[in-house]
């Protein structure tokens, strides 16, 4: 009898657990399900001071080395923050606490040279470059010696590593001069193995997002291009909508604009709809981002689970507002750069309670240097 109950007893529990990971199953399942989102481009703006819980800042330390103009593509190791800032090409390498550790530029004409950054990443201790107009990627290690290059034989707007090989974004572009297929999935060599996200008529449109169309997302990656309202999720060398941004009829890349309208350029102009958008998201918030014109920048907070959005501002007065450029999600931190000029009043603005400093960094040395400073931002 006793050994009945205990028998009972342990397939209770066995069940039990079953169920619970069924249920986490399912709740990850969910999210990552096909969702579309209906965004109000009407909606009146509240300040971004409303949506944070707190937020962490760092100095990015100046020395006659690293002397820095913006911040916008950060990738991270372990014990490091590694970027490229300003015209000359350069790589800078930072510790978590904001300490220059080294650079290099290796802009130039020769072997393992780049004439522009565009797609920047680091994968491991490998550093990642993608010079368009050369049509080549380069890797270094930390330090910036040169490991290897690829001549591509296509245009490609993003690249990232994926499954020992590469994924790159042809943004409109045909591949071997008739293949329409935004997505190639490629070897360690650059010879392509699956083809997807196929498209119907070509995109011209020059004028371009330096952003990467892909982002690490978990173990897998996200590819939205600037020019869709559709986000993607990359999974087993395969693409599945992931996201669907709704603009409604504000939406400008119809199948019938893109057909008819080859000067897509002027077409922004004149129509003041909607033409780029940008989004960063991790399991709980999307940050979005969305132009109608080449100038005004619309940001919205969404949340994934309910689907509650939030247009913001991020205006330092009525004139003017805070230079705070996305970068990229740290767990449930987001994290963004600030020109250290701001950063007083933009703590004025949120509270003193809700900011922490990053150890080494104070108030003080931030206003006495003109380096950009990383916030990580927590929402409510």
């Amino acid at each position: 009898m006793r050994i009945n109950i205990c028998l009972l007893l342990l397939l209770l529990t066995a069940w039990s657990c079953a169920e619970k990971g069924a249920s986490n199953d399912k709740k990850s399942t969910n999210l990552d399900g096909f969702k579309t989102f209906k965004i109000d481009t009407e909606a009146k703006p509240v300040s971004i001071f409303e949506l944070i819980e707190e937020v962490e800042i760092m100095r990015l330390e100046e020395t006659e080395e690293s002397l820095l103009s913006s911040v916008f593509k950060v990738s991270s190791t372990e014990d490091r923050i590694v970027f490229p800032s300003g015209n000359d090409g350069s790589i800078y390498s930072y510790s978590k606490e904001g300490e220059f550790i080294s650079k290099f530029s290796h802009v130039g004409n020769g072997p393992g040279e780049y004439e522009f950054i565009w797609s920047f990443w680091v994968d491991g201790d490998h550093i990642f470059v993608s010079d368009i107009n050369r049509r080549s990627l380069i890797s270094y290690d930390l330090e910036g010696n040169h490991l290897r290059s690829w001549k591509l034989p296509f245009y490609a707007k993003s690249f990232f590593t994926y499954d020992k090989g590469f994924v790159a974004d042809l943004d409109y572009t045909a591949y071997q001069d008739s293949l329409q297929f935004n997505v190639l999935f490629l070897d360690e060599n650059m010879e392509v193995k699956q083809m997807a996200n196929p498209y119907s008529s070509p995109l011209i449109l020059y004028v371009g997002s330096s952003v990467n169309s892909f982002q690490p997302y978990g173990k897998d990656l996200i590819y939205h291009g600037f020019k869709s309202d559709s986000v993607f999720l990359i999974k087993n060398n395969q693409t599945r909508p992931l996201l669907k941004f709704d603009f409604g009829e504000e939406w400008l890349w119809t199948e019938e604009t893109i057909k008819n309208n080859p000067r897509t350029t002027g077409l922004i102009r004149e129509t003041d709809l909607v033409w780029w958008v940008d989004s960063y998201i991790n399991e709980k918030w999307i940050y979005l981002s969305y132009k109608t014109s080449f100038k005004d920048v619309f940001r919205v907070l969404i949340d994934r689970n309910s689907g509650i959005q939030r247009a913001f501002k991020v205006n330092k007065n009525a004139a003017t507002k805070y230079a705070m450029t996305p970068i990229k999600w740290e767990e449930d931190r987001f994290m963004v750069s600030v020109q250290s000029p701001d950063v007083r009043a933009y703590i004025n603005d949120l509270g003193e309670a809700k900011v922490k400093f990053r150890e080494g960094t104070t108030l003080e040395e931030i206003e006495s240097s003109e380096n950009p400073v990383l916030m990580w931002v927590k929402f409510k």
